[in-house]
């Protein structure tokens, strides 16, 4: 906790009760200012904690709802950075409804007070002034710290939420938050809020743009997340395989037309003396797996597919960089020695790495160094790009000094 954030606290605080109880126009912001005056007309201010509806009943919407698919993949990583930096972190509709959070130990009985858990409602008239309303409202990241939320019981509190926005309309379909106690306020909350949320926007984007997409209500589908920790998913459940069959699954993926089981071989084990009958149990296991779905003669997937290494190749070739950008989770399965695997990952890891360098964007260029830590040319034009106040430049520095390049 600095003293500056002890003053702009109180500062805030005194700023509450002079509109509250003595009715003076505070010096906000203009969007916090009218939301302020808005909530003022039916929110009591001294609410212990916000509405909530039947969590049960949430967990099924979040469980059926379109953002449930597309954000599911991340939740593993967004937990983890809540835990590490001591955040709850939420997910809500786009009226405000909270269909998901997780909290790290730091916010877990205070998100329990409020009633920020599944089911909580969080918009302006719910809940006041906050960041996720404001999200909502005017579609743009918001930060509301301490006394600048309406309601009392929030003034513990610092918000960062980003909209996730529908990639048609550009209208809010939900939002991102990170919350944590105000003394834990800092610059790479709202950074971190607005990055997950484009992650998820891109995810949105290529569901339905990608040839493989699967329609709504199309029957059995694959998912493939290969592109780092490999996780497939079937029938909407999580299926784990043998690193082979994965090999398998990918290049079938890859090759949509089919193959026999001549060229399958080879772009699977390359001069390798593995006999064809082993390529022929592995497939007839797989088979079993996915229900009969791999056909034979050729070889390919019978039914709707999706997979985050095409979806990197049509976001690339479509000039989006964003959204191949956060489709990104590391190199195609980096533990393959496929030799058709191999190139695949050389040239997905080189095309987006080149689209970045390009593009200077500093966002996506951290996204992508998270990923491949020793990419020293993404670290040299992130450390050109980034200010010198993002804490994050000192990371940058420091590990291009380990790379044995001296800043």
């Amino acid at each position: 906790m600095t003293k500056d954030l002890l003053r702009q606290r109180k500062k805030l605080e005194q700023t509450w009760s002079d509109y509250v109880f003595e009715q003076q126009k505070p010096l906000l912001a203009e969007p916090l200012l009218k939301s302020w005056e808005r909530s003022s007309q039916h929110l009591n201010p001294l609410r212990p904690n916000v509405p909530v509806n039947d969590p049960l009943e949430t967990e099924k919407e979040w469980r059926d709802s379109l953002l449930y698919r597309v954000a599911s993949p991340l939740l593993e990583e967004i937990k983890r950075t809540a835990d590490e930096s001591n955040y709850i972190v939420a997910i809500c509709d786009g009226k405000g409804k909270l269909l998901w959070t997780h909290s790290s130990r730091h916010m877990l009985r205070r998100a329990e007070q409020l009633n920020f858990v599944p089911g909580g409602l969080l918009s302006e008239q719910g809940a006041g002034t906050n960041a996720l309303d404001l999200a909502l409202r005017n579609i743009q990241p918001s930060r509301v710290f301490s006394a600048e939320h309406y309601m009392q019981a929030f003034h513990d509190w610092v918000c960062y939420s980003a909209p996730i926005r529908d990639p048609n309309s550009g209208l809010p379909v939900g939002v991102l938050d990170f919350s944590s106690s105000w003394e834990n306020a800092n610059s790479l909350g709202l950074m971190t809020a607005t990055a997950l949320a484009r992650y998820i926007e891109a995810r949105l984007l290529h569901y339905g743009s990608q040839q493989q997409r699967v329609a709504e209500n199309s029957g059995s589908s694959l998912e493939l997340q290969f592109c780092g920790e490999p996780d497939l998913r079937f029938e909407g459940g999580s299926l784990k395989l043998s690193p082979r069959q994965y090999e398998i699954l990918a290049l079938l993926a890859l090759n949509p037309e089919g193959l026999n089981l001549e060229t399958l071989h080879a772009y699977l084990y390359g001069d390798k003396e593995v006999s064809l009958s082993t390529l022929k149990a592995e497939i007839s296991n797989l088979r079993q797996v996915l229900k009969g779905a791999i056909g034979s003669r050729p070889y390919s997937l019978k039914l709707a597919y999706r997979a985050d290494f095409l979806g990197i190749q049509e976001a690339l070739q479509e000039g989006d960089v964003r959204a191949a950008t956060y489709l990104y989770h590391g190199s195609l399965l980096k533990f393959s020695e496929a030799p058709y695997l191999k190139e695949w990952r050389l040239y997905l890891d080189h095309a987006l790495q080149t689209a970045l360098l390009s593009s200077g964007s500093a966002e996506l260029l951290w996204h992508y160094s998270k990923y491949q830590p020793d990419d020293f040319e993404v670290l040299l034009q992130l450390a050109q790009v980034l200010p010198a106040s993002d804490p994050r430049l000192a990371m940058v520095r420091a590990r291009l000094e380990l790379l044995g390049f001296s800043c």
